[in-house]
């Protein structure tokens, strides 16, 4: 059920949900400012100061077409949360009066990931101000539309003051880094794609991927599984959709999850985030 790694330990799925503390519920904050931004916080059992992990939600947004939390976001903040870790997880398009955006091309997005940067810096900067957040282990955690706005806060010159701890990027879209100079990353980076994936395709992350570690050596991971279709860490069924206009095939996209693929990417989460957020 456990692998050591250098003074930490690798815990399986069941063992992490159960084995290192009580799961609290989400309670509903709004950060203050020119476009209040409402977030869902769920907090550690443990007392002092502990990590915390920034979530992203993808294209589908924070809340399924029932307004319940979509059950991806649930499963992790119950694994992190039972680790002894905050999670906090941004509501980008409900804080701007939107639902849902998989469905509307690049160009009838009126939220785009650099909107997105921007909560992501002033969850942060929230975080910063809470005495039982350790601010050197702050995490951020982006899927697929959360990934590539993961990918817009690499930047080291955009954290003025503490750099996060370490960014985990599911399945991201990195076809427009091709035109893009690379830049210094504020935290180690851990890339998790689908090589079956037709929506936001492997081999431009891996490209990207393969510029970070030649010139930052060390400083990125990445991941792939075969016969992983966008969405590949999700329980529900592979499924295609004809309603998505990205996408390599123009017909449409397989989107669902892959039990294998599942597994092997969350020992790794696993592995990546214990490394840059265990206790000193």
């Amino acid at each position: 059920m456990a692998t050591s790694l250098t003074g930490f330990r690798v815990l399986g799925v069941a063992a992490l949900v159960t084995c290192c503390g009580l799961v609290s519920a989400f309670e509903p904050v709004t950060i203050a400012g020119d476009i209040p931004l409402q977030v869902q916080w769920q907090a550690a059992a443990e007392n002092g100061r502990r990590p915390a992990i920034i979530a992203l939600h993808g294209c589908g947004g924070l809340y399924n077409n029932r307004g319940k939390f979509d059950d991806r976001y649930t499963s992790y903040a119950q694994r992190w949360n039972s680790a002894g870790w905050h999670v906090v997880a941004p509501d980008s398009f409900g804080s701007r009066d939107q639902g849902a955006i998989c469905k509307q091309s690049a160009a009838q997005r009126t939220i785009k990931v650099t909107h997105r940067r921007h909560d992501v810096l002033r969850t942060a900067a929230w975080l910063l101000t809470r005495d039982d957040v350790d601010p050197q282990r702050i995490a951020v955690v982006g899927w697929s539309h959360g990934a590539m706005t993961a990918l817009e806060v690499v930047d080291r010159s955009l954290w003025r003051t503490q750099a996060p701890a370490a960014i985990v990027m599911y399945y991201p879209g990195c076809n427009g880094w091709k035109r893009r100079a690379l830049v210094q990353p504020a935290a180690p980076l851990l890339m998790l794609l689908g090589d079956a994936d037709e929506w936001t395709p492997a081999v431009p992350c891996k490209e990207l991927a393969a510029r970070f570690q030649a010139d930052y050596p060390g400083m990125a991971t990445m991941r792939t599984y075969a016969d992983g279709h966008h969405g590949f860490d999700s329980r529900a069924q592979v499924r295609f959709r004809a309603d998505i206009p990205a996408g390599t095939d123009q017909r449409g996209v397989h989107v669902g999850g892959n039990p294998v693929a599942r597994e092997a990417s969350l020992l790794e989460l696993d592995r990546f985030l214990g490394q840059h957020l265990r206790d000193r």
